[in-house]
């Protein structure tokens, strides 16, 4: 591979890592504002009426409150998946630069010996 097609490849990395970072902070948000979504009601409910149906709701709003949470942090758990993969993706594409960077090098020191894609520099 030439320099110049090592770039474009580490550009390529750079774009998708940044396109992962994106969607890890939308995930994240998402799920901060899940957590605890529902808890008010329990509060409201208790303030308007008291009895077996009251305390039914309560017990609902609990459970679907708790699987709300659950759903959160399977967003968070997945953003943070997102995070590793543009971490690898951007240390992928540095590696890439030093790789043309060297062929580069080579070239101007008039240097014919290849440098084989994938050397870890």
């Amino acid at each position: 591979m030439t320099s110049a097609e090592l770039c474009r490849l580490a550009d390529r990395d750079m774009s998708e890592a940044a396109d992962l970072s994106a969607d890890a902070a939308r995930l994240e948000s998402q799920a901060a504002s899940l957590r605890g979504l529902l808890e008010p009601l329990i509060g409201m409910s208790q303030r308007a009426w008291i009895g077996p149906a009251a305390e039914e709701f309560e017990a609902n709003v609990r459970t679907s409150s708790g699987q709300i949470d659950e759903q959160a942090q399977r967003l968070a758990d997945i953003a943070l998946t997102l995070h590793a993969d543009a971490a690898r993706l951007r240390r992928e594409a540095g590696s890439l630069r030093r790789q043309a960077s060297a062929i580069d090098a080579a070239t101007a020191a008039g240097c014919d010996v290849p440098i084989p894609v994938g050397a870890v520099w």
